[in-house]
Parts: C-alpha cells; sequence; structure tokens
C-alpha cells in the first residue's frame, strides 16, 4: 500500500516559513519593547518636566512675594507712650520709599535727630539720614533702605552735629512697622 502525503498542496515547509513567522515576531517584539521604553521614557520626562515646571513657578511665587507691597506704618511714640509722628513704608522689597513725619521740637543748632533702622535681636543700626525742620514746626525725611524686611523698628536719635557716624544712644521717638 501506498502512504499518504498530509501535505496540502500549496502549503510550504515548516522551515522556511518558520523562520519568516520567527523574524517577524522577533521584529514586532523588538517594535513593542522599543515603543514601551519610549512611553516610559517619556512619561518619566513629563514627570521630570513637570518638577521642573512646578520648581519655576514655586521661584516665581516666591520672587513675586518680594516683589509686594510694603505698605505698612510705624507709630513714633516718645518715652511716655504718646504719639510723634509716623513714618510710612511704601514700594516693595526691592525698591523700598519711607516718609517719616515727626512733631519733636526745635533742635540747638549743634544737635540733629537723625532717623535708624534696627534689627532684631542684634545691635545692628542703619543710619537712613538726618531729619529736616518743616514750615509748619515739625521733622520731615523721606528715604529708601536695603533689606527692608530685616529692619522692623525706626527709632530717632538726638545726635550731636559732630560728624560722628555712630548713633549716641539718646533715643528720642521709636516705632515698628508691623
Amino acid at each position: 500500500m501506498r502512504q499518504q502525503s498530509f501535505r496540502h498542496r500549496g502549503a510550504k515547509s515548516s522551515g522556511i516559513g518558520g523562520s519568516i513567522l520567527l523574524i517577524i515576531a522577533a521584529v514586532v517584539g523588538v517594535f513593542v519593547v522599543y515603543q514601551l521604553i519610549l512611553w516610559f521614557r517619556s512619561s518619566s520626562a513629563k514627570t521630570i518636566a513637570n518638577d521642573v515646571v512646578t520648581a519655576a513657578v514655586d521661584t516665581v511665587d516666591a520672587k513675586a512675594s518680594l516683589t509686594t507691597s510694603l505698605n505698612s506704618t510705624a507709630v513714633l511714640k516718645v518715652s511716655d507712650g504718646s504719639s510723634a509722628g509716623t513714618v510710612v513704608r511704601s514700594g516693595t522689597v526691592e525698591v523700598p520709599s519711607y516718609s517719616l513725619v515727626a512733631n519733636l521740637v526745635a533742635l540747638a543748632p549743634d544737635t540733629m535727630y537723625e532717623a535708624w533702622l534696627v534689627k532684631d535681636g542684634l545691635a545692628d543700626v542703619k543710619s537712613v539720614g538726618a531729619l529736616n525742620p518743616r514750615a509748619d514746626g515739625s521733622w520731615a525725611a523721606t528715604f529708601s533702605a536695603k533689606d527692608p524686611l530685616d529692619y522692623p523698628t525706626i527709632v530717632i536719635m538726638l545726635e550731636p552735629n559732630d560728624g560722628d557716624a555712630e548713633p549716641s544712644g539718646n533715643r528720642i521717638a521709636e516705632g515698628r512697622f508691623e
């Protein structure tokens, strides 16, 4: 008897066809893995990019807070607690402006009133200049100072008009920016 072959006409041998299918499967697999790697990297990059954007926004917000308004007033009080005037602080941290008006007594020619900004907890003071008499009998000064938030207290001292740059310690009035 003759054996019959179960091979159909047109069918190819499994050797070449199997190899082609194996190559196609390998190429598809490599492509899928490559796409997964790209997707993972892009999602990681997006996370990193989002973190960078968030940090940049936080920096801008911090910078914006530095340019916020400094509008506040310090009431100048003399030793008995009564008001002697006001100092208005305005502008921004980067460009502060101060306007001081005080009702103080007239001075002898060899003395002057000088305004000082004082840092909390330290012996750090910054002279912002002499007060000038006004026609109405009050004293005034306008000035600017670096680092306005570091110096929340202002003190007016009676100073000898001797050119000494150090404060005399003779406090006349004091106020605090709130």
